[in-house]
């Protein structure tokens, strides 16, 4: 799916612009209880409100809050989670984004204004590549294959996790790093293309950019 089809999903209260496809809901993380509270909102509308789904719907909320807790711990300020690709295709992808410091070995290049440079010279076993608007991101994939099931109903399972390292977009002095997580993937070559085309759609909004979308909306 192009971007230009794909819709477009504002997390941080206007503040980051991500294009999207499929369906998408960014949690919130400015606190446990807007956490919490959504997330009980977004399982019980997933699962489904029987009294027989009670403990399905505990678990995966005791499941969500986990992540919700590990991702504020590190950072995280953007937490986006897929759950369909398409109309009727469940799609278990997360993005999580923060913003961090860039590592000790860019330092030479980066003072030279070569972010290219330094991000190769950071991430050696990473990818680096000009993004369509126009800023160098470098990928690191890790791929894990595993089983899902048991006996005859097993079946194979691709996870792919994708990390990506590029310049802010509001200070370059900084970096932005944006984790993707993606389970039970047919293969990974697509999707990782897909991932590539959601990245280089971040873009970070200014107070004039968020006052424009607001009149444009109004």
């Amino acid at each position: 799916m192009t971007q230009a089809a794909a819709p477009e999903l504002k997390v941080l209260g206007g503040v980051v612009r991500v294009i999207v496809p499929g369906t998408w809901v960014s949690i919130p993380l400015e606190s446990p209880e807007k956490a919490t509270a959504f997330i009980k909102r977004l399982v019980r509308r997933q699962v489904g409100p029987a009294d027989r789904l009670a403990r399905m719907r505990r678990q995966a909320v005791d499941e969500l809050l986990a992540t919700a807790r590990d991702a504020v711990s590190i950072g995280v300020h953007t937490y986006l989670m897929s759950l369909e690709l398409a109309p009727g295709v469940p799609f278990p992808a997360a993005i999580l984004m923060f913003d961090d410091e860039w590592p000790a070995a860019a330092g030479p290049l980066l003072a030279e204004g070569d972010y290219a440079g330094a991000l190769r010279a950071a991430y050696p076993e990473g990818e680096v590549a000009v993004q369509r608007n126009g800023r160098p991101a470098a990928r690191v994939v890790e791929m894990s294959q595993g089983q899902a099931g048991e006996g005859d109903e097993a079946v194979d399972v691709l996870t792919m996790r994708l990390e990506y390292h590029m310049p802010h977009p509001n200070d370059p002095a900084r970096m932005l790093f944006v984790r993707v997580n993606a389970t039970d993937i047919p293969s990974a070559e697509p999707f990782a293309l897909l991932f590539d085309e959601i990245v280089d759609s971040i873009a970070f909004l200014d107070d004039d950019d968020e006052d424009e979308a607001q009149a444009a909306s109004a």
